[in-house]
């Protein structure tokens, strides 16, 4: 099963059929996109996740102007924003998945962070419910726009970097990094200034991320300009020790 996360840049507007075609080449069963935009490419986008078989797709109510998080699946699921009162725009969007849809239970929260201040609530609203949830297979995935000063970024730019990391003293594991200990890649880099972010996170539930066969960027569609951001894609397997 693939799992693909990507920060789609202001909606997609005339990238959309490249952002289509990105998505059908890498084939996943799960989709989550942040910066999508109900609006005029709206119906493209949709059209072409349905094409790729992505029949279940869950869209927040916007205005159509703001950024928002879809996520779309070959499988049922559940959704809904996850805090009681959430912001707006939507910065954290749960979808849960029975284990008769996967063979096992997922809550997913897709997320995309705001910058700097804004991000510290989202961060104490996940550790405060990180008890139950890392007993689960679980997972956050999105753009997080946080991470390590100098081990996931150029420079010292992370303003949230210690809740960031009480998340990972906590229980989560970055999935990405305890499988690449000592590599760096950058999910963004700064038009301006040049340097270089890992933004864009997998953290897991131990057992889930027990699950992850495999996890990797694909770094092309962010030259090509597809978008500003790297795609995360997570192969998994839905029985231990065999890829289904």
């Amino acid at each position: 099963m693939k799992l693909l996360s990507w920060n789609i840049l202001a909606g997609g507007g005339r990238r959309a059929d490249e952002i289509v075609k990105t998505i059908h080449g890498h084939a996943p069963d799960i989709v989550t996109l942040q910066e999508f935009r109900r609006g005029s490419v709206e119906d493209e986008i949709v059209a072409g996740l349905k094409k790729a078989g992505l029949k279940f797709i869950h869209i927040p109510e916007t205005d159509g102007k703001e950024n928002t998080i879809l996520i779309a699946s070959k499988y049922g699921f559940d959704a809904g924003p996850f805090l009681p009162e959430p912001n707006n725009p939507l910065h954290l969007l749960e979808a849960y998945f029975s284990a008769e849809a996967l063979g096992f239970e997922l809550s997913l929260i897709a997320v995309h962070f705001p910058q700097k201040k804004a991000q510290i609530p989202l961060f104490e609203a996940l550790k405060n419910d990180s008890e139950s949830l890392l007993k689960t297979d679980a997972l956050i995935i999105g753009d997080m726009n946080c991470g390590i000063p100098h081990i996931d970024s150029d420079s010292k730019t992370f303003l949230a970097t210690q809740y960031y990391q009480d998340l990972l003293q906590t229980g989560w594991i970055d999935s990405w990094r305890s499988r690449h200990k000592d590599a760096r890649e950058f999910s963004w880099v700064s038009p301006r200034t040049d340097n270089r972010f890992r933004y864009d996170q997998v953290l897991a539930s131990p057992v889930f991320d027990a699950r992850i066969a495999t996890i990797s960027y694909d770094h092309k569609p962010r030259e090509v300009k597809a978008s500003d951001h790297s795609l995360i894609l997570l192969e998994i397997r839905r029985v231990a020790g065999a890829y289904v």
